[in-house]
């Protein structure tokens, strides 16, 4: 098989967040307490509010606040993983029980991205 770059393209407004794909990453690929392959990232949580006035959203609903889990893939997650020339997917991908992580060819990752109907992140591995 020839070597293709790969991506790993993040629908994070649904990213869990367990650290299930920071625990497969290091069972896969044998990595030692200190090590990651991807390492999940926290923002926030705090309150959005709106662009005039930042103070003016008010309640409890999901719409008031940022906070984001990202699953970020590490130099080791791409020399695994990046060149295309592994067999299957990332364990990571496959352990995601939310759907929101995808392994793939970049090139059709990109074109996914640019087609998605909300925020995401495209990481070139």
């Amino acid at each position: 098989m020839a070597d293709k770059r790969m991506g790993l393209f993040v629908d994070y407004k649904y990213f869990s967040g367990n650290h299930a794909a920071e625990i497969a990453c290091k069972e896969e690929m044998g990595l030692s307490p200190d090590q990651w392959g991807i390492k999940e990232v926290e923002v926030g949580p705090f309150k959005k509010g709106t662009m005039e006035d930042r103070s003016d959203l008010s309640g409890n609903d999901g719409d008031a606040w940022e906070w984001i889990y990202l699953p970020v893939p590490t130099s080791i997650f791409s020399e695994w993983w990046g060149d295309g020339t592994r067999p299957g997917k990332p364990l990571a991908v496959q352990v995601e029980e939310s759907g929101s992580l995808e392994y793939g060819p970049i090139d059709e990752l990109a074109q996914k991205l640019i087609d998605w109907p909300r925020q995401a992140v495209l990481f070139k591995l």
